[in-house]
């Protein structure tokens, strides 16, 4: 499933997979174990100048105004098989800056697993129950990696890679079920904790998240 959220997101067109090189999950604080490798070459992340001008880089973490926030959400460029439409209005300087931003994303029915998606792009997933699930951005993350000295759109493509894969792994394990409607190992049980590490190609840089209900 992690492949195949992988080649259904897309970063200016070009599916996530060509960037990710490998997926390892760990649980309950055990060791990293393999998860997903890629069996094809991967690219190299976007590169682009640094910005210039701008107040300290530190502020934006308190300042909902600061301009990074605007240059940073200038260069989102996800899309995705699944991804309702709805995520669009939360791509926005203050939803970011205020960590409001989420993917809303369509799954599978944990209780009727082997049923097609509900998913409807076309019908809001606030008023209309289809099975829309909105995962966090954490978008933090995109300051981190900007200060890390990652251009804003390739700060942008690690903070939104990291949430699609943690929300494949999240989902992978719901539908993994020892009957239906019942998983194996639920992502929701309580004090339960489940790292992801994602490794991205060209540089071996890497970035964490976590796949369990939070």
């Amino acid at each position: 499933m992690v492949e195949q959220w992988l080649n259904d997101f897309f970063w200016k067109g070009i599916p996530l997979g060509h960037f990710v090189t490998g997926v390892d999950v760990a649980f309950l604080d055990g060791p990293a174990t393999p998860l997903w490798r890629s069996k094809a070459p991967c690219r190299a992340l976007p590169a682009g100048p640094p910005l210039k001008d701008l107040p300290p880089l530190d502020e934006a973490f308190y300042n909902m105004w600061h301009p990074l926030w605007y240059e940073l959400v200038d260069t989102w460029h996800l899309t995705g098989t699944w991804l309702h439409p709805e995520t669009s209005y939360c791509i926005d300087q203050l939803a970011f800056a205020e960590q409001r931003a989420y993917l809303y994303i369509g799954c599978h029915d944990r209780e009727n697993p082997s049923k097609p998606r509900r998913y409807n792009a076309s019908l809001s997933p606030i008023s209309h129950d289809q099975g829309v699930i909105a995962f966090p951005l954490r978008t933090f993350r995109a300051l981190e990696f900007h200060a890390a000295g990652y251009c804003p759109g390739t700060a942008m493509l690690l903070c939104a890679g990291t949430a699609v894969v943690e929300s494949a792994v999240h989902e992978a394990l719901e539908m993994h079920q020892s009957f239906p409607g019942q998983p194996v190992l639920d992502p929701h049980t309580a004090d339960l904790t489940i790292d992801v590490t994602i490794h991205w190609g060209h540089g071996g840089v890497s970035t964490t998240g976590q796949a369990h209900a939070q």
